[in-house]
């Protein structure tokens, strides 16, 4: 069993804002090789208090047992039970689907980043993210650049699925969709509502569900072509952008063509009855 600290800015049932950490959240739980021993509240989608009771309400809606603890830019409880979970387990993977804030301060604390077995965040960007000549910009590694910055120098091993490879794998929400699971019809409302908002926005109604599939190299990193890179740790970040330099190798993992990304994970998620 992988064991895995979700670090989130969910904001499932949030008109306006996206679904993928609810995806992703739910996944994870669904996946028997997963134990998710933890999960925090961090911001990005929204402000911390949007994303902690978003967060709240569908685990209690879901009646999932899992710690789950506020944190943010001036909140340290996530911090240091981020930290603590560390010392108490070997080879604890994290998983950071917001800003990068909570990761930061836990290292602040004194957290070992060489307990951490890998650091895997969803974010990042090596060209502009266009959806029909429309720019989207990117979010969780640039919203608090400078603790993503501290966090990624410290940090030994870290993979980011960045926005380009995840825009490659896009889930259309079926017309009039049954699903099984009590997970996926929880989420179902929320498709649809996303599903509308990206088609009055961008013009497409596929869905890119960036956070699950960060949540798929944990699970399942042979479906991923690993590619190691030098980058920079500077104001290149503040826009989200990984350019070549000499500060920090990191793993910046594709999805292989041959692989239905989101086919597999919603098979998952609909196999946990």
């Amino acid at each position: 069993m992988k064991k895995v600290i979700i670090d989130t800015d969910c904001t499932i049932d949030i008109k306006g804002c996206d679904l993928d950490d609810a995806f992703a959240i739910l996944y994870l739980i669904a996946h028997p090789d997963i134990d998710v021993r933890l999960i925090t509240t961090t911001f990005g989608n929204n402000n911390e208090d949007v994303t902690y009771n978003a967060t709240k309400k569908m685990l209690d809606d879901l009646n999932i047992d899992i710690p789950l603890v506020k944190g943010g830019l001036y909140i340290h409880d996530a911090a240091e039970a981020i930290k603590k979970e560390v010392e108490e387990n070997d080879d604890i993977i994290i998983l950071s689907l917001g800003a990068t804030s909570n990761s930061q301060k836990a290292l602040a604390l004194g957290m070992v980043p060489k307990r951490v077995k890998s650091f895997v965040a969803m974010g990042g960007i090596t060209d502009e993210l266009r959806f029909n000549k429309k720019i989207m910009r990117e979010l969780n590694l640039s919203i608090d650049y400078l603790s993503t910055i501290y966090a990624l120098k410290r940090f030994d091993n870290i993979d980011v699925i960045t926005g380009n490879n995840c825009m490659k794998h896009k889930y259309q929400v079926p017309v009039n969709a049954v699903y099984k699971s009590e997970f996926m019809n929880y989420l179902k409302p929320s498709l649809n509502r996303v599903s509308e908002e990206f088609m009055d926005e961008f013009g497409e109604s596929k869905l890119v569900v960036w956070d699950a599939l960060a949540a798929l190299y944990i699970t399942n990193p042979e479906y991923f072509t690993d590619y190691k890179k030098d980058i920079s740790l500077d104001e290149h970040l503040l826009n989200g952008y990984l350019v070549e330099g000499n500060d920090k190798k990191v793993n910046l993992p594709e999805i292989k063509e041959n692989i239905n990304a989101m086919k597999y994970i919603v098979s998952i998620i609909e196999n946990n009855n």
